[in-house]
């Protein structure tokens, strides 16, 4: 809340509120900017001050790596395991289940492209298409295991058929498998001999003396 004035001199007061979800600071002294920088235009609580331990849904935790370095590490499994149980309680309406063999996200030599299966009615479309948006997110999230399959099932968000559907399920079938993943952020510089380069002399291009074609009708450039 703070003061502020009219154009004919009135006072009044303005109220400003934020509301969020979470803030992780990244930073040697992080404590420092939440508490004396962002906290001095916003009121926080003292007890959400701290290491933190969710973040955007996902658990974050510290694990010591083999040469006793810590670092953080961060984990969908919750989220995962939530979107899973989802798509179980909905298959269950209509007295179906997951694949019960999903070792990979998509059916080996799959192609969604030549898929000519019976194409979904509008309410399967949507469905379709709402798990598209939770797997599109819990790829950012941290799992690129998936992001490819779920990148070439995006592509058929306009006109889904029912074999793009099923591999959906087997996509969550597979993360219902390999839920408890995580990203760990080493932060161990990384040590790149220089012998595994080979040396070039980049003055000159390794293409020759190329010229681009231009076509005669191009417009002149201004």
């Amino acid at each position: 809340m703070r003061p502020a004035q009219t154009d004919d001199g009135s006072t009044y007061y303005e109220y400003v509120l934020l509301y969020v979800d979470d803030i992780l600071c990244i930073s040697l002294r992080p404590e420092d900017i939440i508490r004396n920088e962002i906290g001095k235009y916003f009121h926080m609580k003292e007890e959400s001050i701290g290491k933190p331990n969710i973040y955007l849904g996902n658990k974050v935790s510290k694990v010591t790596l083999e040469n006793d370095v810590h670092a953080w590490a961060y984990s969908s499994a919750r989220y995962i395991k939530s979107a899973v149980q989802n798509v179980k309680d909905y298959l269950k309406l209509k007295k179906l289940s997951l694949p019960t063999k999903a070792n990979s996200p998509m059916t080996s030599g799959y192609r969604p492209e030549l898929d000519t299966s019976n194409e979904l009615n509008p309410s399967e479309a949507a469905y379709y298409q709402s798990l598209i948006g939770i797997l599109r997110w819990i790829v950012e999230l941290g799992r690129p295991d998936i992001c490819v399959k779920v990148s070439m099932l995006t592509s058929h968000m306009a006109f889904p058929r029912r074999g793009h559907l099923d591999q959906l399920y087997r996509i969550f079938a597979y993360l219902d498998k390999h839920h408890n993943s995580e990203i760990v952020f080493d932060p161990t510089p990384p040590e790149i001999p220089d012998n595994l380069f080979e040396k070039h002399d980049w003055l000159h291009t390794v293409h020759g003396n190329c010229h681009e074609e231009i076509p005669y009708d191009a417009p002149t450039r201004k």
